[in-house]
């Protein structure tokens, strides 16, 4: 970010924060819309829902289908914010009118708690704040909060081929959500998380302030990074540290059928992969798919490496034989191609591809996580197999650790799930039938899958990630009323002893709990 831009972020709070409007009108939505437009002098930035574009924007960004239905509670108003005076008068005018707000960056929350609530809420939707800085002197960008990591990676090649930043394979994903939630990608064993790599950030507080690093305090930065910013403040900006790539990387997708011998391969791959350098990072995608007649489960090796594939296939060739990996299943490129690459795009497909505003699929999904330890026995993954087939709408993916991820420590950001992992496995259920009984039926499917891998994944408490929201860990309802024993069961799982550190963060920075959702840090009188 620019001297400019940052000082134009903190020097705005001197204007808006004047005077606060104490006209009474004849509801608080009412009184919300006339304290807006005293601060912010702007109109066409709110939505209504007497707004012909109201609902094309609200749905634009949802990616469940589950929450278009007519019966999912709607917002009094979408704010489509284009400066920071735009979000700081959208939080004071919400808080002193006893309106919830829902942060909305790239819309993957996938309960919909960014755009979704159970009482009076409005739509901060950051899409508009979507600015990047690139410092190629100092290595670092600056990237607001609306921008899509598509257009993040796009913007850093632009300026060179040699730098990147660990992030996540899904161009649509918004910067605001996915940082504050950890940020995971397939250079997290080279670099870490997309976290660890974070040096500085921009927030509006509680109290509608605009805050930096230094302002906010190193407890303020640390929760941010991992706890999720939507329970601390609105995010508007992030400064990101660059890491160093090669001019060329290695990227390959291997595929095994499940009845030609792929359980002795995936078996294989738990036992050695978390060992591997730095380098190499291979995730495990299994799908279901035909195979002659007959459905089967398909494992896609899919996997990236920081260098040539004269120094990566000796590698494979000495620890996991079992892939058979030739020099014909290797593609060298520049790390920018290699994200279209893992996006499943085919080779050649231009780069302005990683902007393009996609729609979201109309399909209904439900997600879960898990954390591993320990190789899951040959005859548990041959049951989750027969399992999967039979329902024939899961997919899973079995995202690889150690290398770095195993010396940074559980407490150095909110993300906790660190050394002593495996890998983690996302279960991802998708279906195109909206009928209620389509949705309870896979739904009920997932927590059937969930409940049989419980013997082979984390306990006490049994982990999850999240930025793969699931309401089923615990979640308080209504969302204006939260209770710490069910935060407390939840936190635990998505951040393990690193939940009360986050309870007395948020009890300072937010004491009024201001910023809550289902899901959100408590505050607690200790």
């Amino acid at each position: 970010m620019t001297t400019m831009r940052k000082s134009s972020f903190l020097l705005s709070a001197l204007t808006i924060l004047m005077s606060i409007s104490t006209a009474i009108s004849q509801s608080p939505f009412q009184n919300f819309l006339t304290c807006f437009s005293h601060h912010s002098h702007a109109s066409n930035v709110i939505y209504t829902p007497n707004n012909t574009s109201f609902l094309t924007i609200l749905n634009k960004k949802m990616y469940n289908k589950k929450f278009q239905s007519a019966a999912t509670p709607k917002p009094l108003a979408i704010i489509t914010p284009k400066n920071a005076s735009h979000v700081q008068a959208t939080v004071i005018c919400a808080k002193s009118n006893n309106i919830q707000i829902r942060i909305r960056s790239g819309g993957h929350d996938y309960e919909g708690y960014s755009y979704v609530s159970d009482v009076p809420f409005v739509v901060l939707d950051m899409f508009n704040i979507n600015s990047i800085d690139i410092n190629l002197h100092d290595k670092t960008a600056w990237v607001d909060s609306g921008a899509t990591l598509g257009k993040v990676y796009y913007n850093i090649a632009k300026k060179t081929n040699t730098l990147a930043f660990p992030s996540g394979i899904c161009f649509s994903v918004g910067a605001g959500g996915h940082f504050s939630g950890g940020g995971y990608g397939n250079m997290m064993r080279k670099y870490g998380l997309s976290v660890d790599n974070i040096i500085d950030a921009i927030v509006v507080d509680a109290n509608g302030n605009v805050l930096d690093r230094k302002s906010m305090g190193e407890d303020f930065f640390w929760a941010i990074r991992g706890g999720g910013g939507a329970s601390f403040g609105v995010i508007l900006s992030w400064k990101l540290q660059l890491v160093q790539v090669p001019s060329q990387v290695t990227v390959f997708n291997v595929k095994r059928y499940a009845d030609e011998g792929a359980i002795d391969v995936v078996y294989k791959w738990q036992q050695v992969a978390p060992k591997w350098h730095k380098d190499l990072f291979i995730t495990l995608q299994t799908n279901i798919v035909k195979n002659g007649s007959r459905n089967v489960v398909q494992v896609n090796f899919i996997g990236q490496f920081l260098g040539t594939t004269k120094r990566l296939l000796p590698l494979i060739s000495e620890s996991f034989p079992e892939l058979g990996l030739k020099k014909s299943d290797c593609f060298s490129m520049p790390w920018i191609n290699s994200t279209l690459f893992w996006y499943g795009k085919s080779f050649g497909t231009p780069l302005e591809e990683l902007l393009v505003d996609e729609s979201p699929p109309s399909t209904y999904f439900k997600s879960k996580s898990d954390y591993v330890k320990k190789p899951i026995p040959k005859v548990a993954i041959e049951s989750l197999w027969k399992k999967m087939v039979e329902a024939g709408t899961m997919y899973t993916d079995w995202n690889l650790y150690g290398g770095r991820m195993a010396e940074i420590s559980p407490s150095q950001t909110p993300f906790p799930h660190r050394a002593g992992n495996l890998f983690k496995i996302q279960y991802f259920n998708k279906w195109t039938d909206g009928s209620q009984e389509s949705i309870e039926r896979h739904v009920n499917f997932s927590r059937l899958i969930y409940k049989f891998m419980t013997p082979y994944v984390s306990n006490s408490p049994r982990e999850a990630f999240l930025n793969y929201r699931d309401a089923d860990i615990g979640a308080n309802h209504p969302s204006n009323t939260t209770k710490f024993e069910i935060a407390r069961t939840y936190g635990r799982k998505y951040f393990k002893g690193n939940f009360e550190r986050l309870v007395r963060v948020k009890t300072k920075v937010d004491p009024d709990d201001f910023f809550r959702y289902e899901q959100s840090i408590p505050t607690k009188t200790w």
